[in-house]
């Protein structure tokens, strides 16, 4: 192996000693919070310490076969940009990187990647990617004739794959059954996490490449619809980010919903309800999916009918009004409309000729609006400064920065706002009652963090997400027509209250709702069907 300075005084280094260094810097830099996390599990540094040998020992087998003469530099580089935005976004937020949140980081608008810009990510970014990736530029790599290079490489690789058995083999059993159990630290590895994340993704995509769409509304017909002579109207109001913790109609001490209060005696809340994910990628086509959690698979919404399609098939006029990134391919066969075209909208926005669209149709109809609602980091943009009833506020991007009584003030005023927005629908909804039977339901897709235990936003894995970001509101209204007309024994439904439902009831509960016949329709899991006389 050489080592000299160049005529412009940046080093030389050998390709193996260059990957050794990269290896370590890598670990030194990117992966302290593994380290930590490796530390925890394990109880000891000791413990700590052999893992980030092993791990060392495998980046430099892994870029042996990658760091290649003409692609090393490039490569590098790469790695040292996204290395960087990965943890700058696990530090900020304890976001866990894993497919789930490259979906949802995919799917994203410029909106939304603006509101995550700010001075520390710049600051991240020059010390540990650009200044680094300028040395590398600079530095001279040398590589040796190929098949003395490629025998190198070879004895390379031997030499680390010994070391990681050794340093196995000497690790106690108890230590090595411990990170046996804790097999999702990996998502704290850099650049592991973001890799195997890209290859999960990159597997779901091509499962589901196949333009080919499967019907599931091809039974579905409306059952007899009035008695009293009008037609259902149901509207279904999505939020974004809303969690139960947050919601004073559940027991919150702050009243965030006194916007609602006029309707109290009227509305239903159920104060255990649980959402099919932590982040919009997933919860909210899970939420319209024939499938429930459990058995619901990422992009199979874009080849597979949901809901909305069977409530179309069946006769009722669908429309999706959309004031967030967009349905997740939802509603991608029912009509949808947009009327924000600018950065941020008031979620009102969406009621924008809002009798005039339903009575266009003699149909029956159902109504989806998708709020932009509690949307982080910058909490402080979701409402109308009128509504910012609690201050002072966050109004910075890097939450850490915030106290914690500002970061809750801004969270609660966007739950005030969204309580104003439904207040606004219910009357709404009260004016058409003279032709329609009129009903509300709104969940949101998942829940939110603020702070708690250091971890900020969602999209958590489901089974370690803390209960801020699955414990969501879920909550109906219903026109004394509408429930009488379907059967509806209000009461009964208010009892059931604090029984435990999720988004996996809501298919069923629509169609039951809806009064829509399919051999997909369960009515074990329609939350009304037991109130129905």
């Amino acid at each position: 192996m050489t080592f000299f300075k160049t005529p412009h005084g940046f080093p030389a280094l050998s390709s193996a000693r260059f990957n050794f260094l990269y290896s370590l810097f890598t670990i030194a830099a990117y992966n302290i919070p593994f380290i930590l996390a490796a530390k925890q599990i394990s109880g000891s540094w000791t413990g700590a310490a052999l893992i980030a040998v092993c791990v060392l020992c495998g980046l430099n087998i892994v870029l042996a076969l990658l760091f290649t003469k003409h692609l090393v530099k490039p490569l590098a580089i790469a790695f040292c940009i996204v290395n960087t935005a990965v943890l700058y976004f696990m530090t900020a937020y304890g976001v866990v990187i894993d497919k789930i949140m490259l979906m949802n980081v995919i799917q994203t608008d410029v909106y939304e990647v603006a509101d995550l810009l700010n001075v520390k990510m710049f600051f991240y970014l020059t010390a540990l990617g650009i200044i680094p990736s300028y040395l590398i530029y600079k530095t001279r790599i040398t590589f040796l004739p190929f098949k003395k290079e490629a025998a190198a490489k070879v004895l390379q690789i031997l030499f680390y794959t010994l070391i990681i058995v050794a340093v196995t083999a000497a690790a106690m059993p108890r230590d090595r059954e411990v990170f046996n159990r804790n097999k999702h630290i990996k998502n704290a590895l850099i650049p592991v996490n973001y890799i195997g994340a890209a290859i999960s993704v990159a597997k779901i995509k091509w499962k589901y490449r196949k333009d080919r769409l499967q019907e599931i509304s091809a039974d579905a017909h409306m059952l007899p619809q009035s008695h009293n002579g009008k037609p259902n109207l149901i509207v279904v109001v999505i939020g974004e980010s809303a969690r139960d913790a947050s919601f004073s109609l559940s027991g919150y001490q702050r009243p965030t919903n006194r916007p609602l209060e006029k309707f109290a005696d009227e509305l239903i809340y159920f104060d255990n309800f649980y959402s099919c994910g932590t982040a919009t990628a997933i919860s909210l086509p899970c939420i319209f999916s024939p499938y429930p959690r459990q058995k619901f698979e990422p992009e199979s919404e874009r080849r597979i009918e949901n809901v909305l399609d069977i409530l179309d098939h069946a006769g009722y006029k669908m429309l999706w009004r959309e004031n967030n990134t967009d349905c997740k391919d939802n509603c991608n066969r029912i009509e949808q409309e947009r009327f924000c075209h600018v950065k941020e909208c008031p979620d009102e926005i969406m009621l924008t000729d809002f009798a005039a669209k339903v009575q266009s149709s003699d149909k029956p109809a159902v109504v989806v609006l998708h709020q932009r609602g509690s949307h982080g980091p910058l909490y402080s943009l979701r409402y109308p400064p009128e509504f910012e009833v609690y201050r002072p506020v966050c109004r910075k991007e890097f939450l850490h920065d915030c106290q914690t009584e500002e970061l809750v003030n801004a969270y609660d005023n966007t739950i005030y706002y969204t309580s104003h927005m439904l207040a606004q629908t219910l009357e709404l909804l009260k004016r058409l009652s003279d032709r329609y039977n009129t009903a509300l339901f709104f969940t949101s897709d998942h829940g939110e963090s603020l702070g708690e235990n250091g971890v900020y936003l969602h999209s958590a894995p489901y089974d370690s997400a803390p209960d801020e970001q699955k414990h969501v509101p879920g909550m109906f209204w219903f026109s004394a027509d509408y429930a009488a007309d379907n059967n509806l024994d209000v009461e009964c439904v208010r009892r059931l209250r604090s029984n435990y439902f999720s988004h996996d009831n809501v298919f069923h509960t629509l169609l039951g709702m809806s009064r829509v016949s399919s051999s997909y329709y369960n009515p074990e899991l329609d939350i009304l069907a037991r109130c129905r006389r």
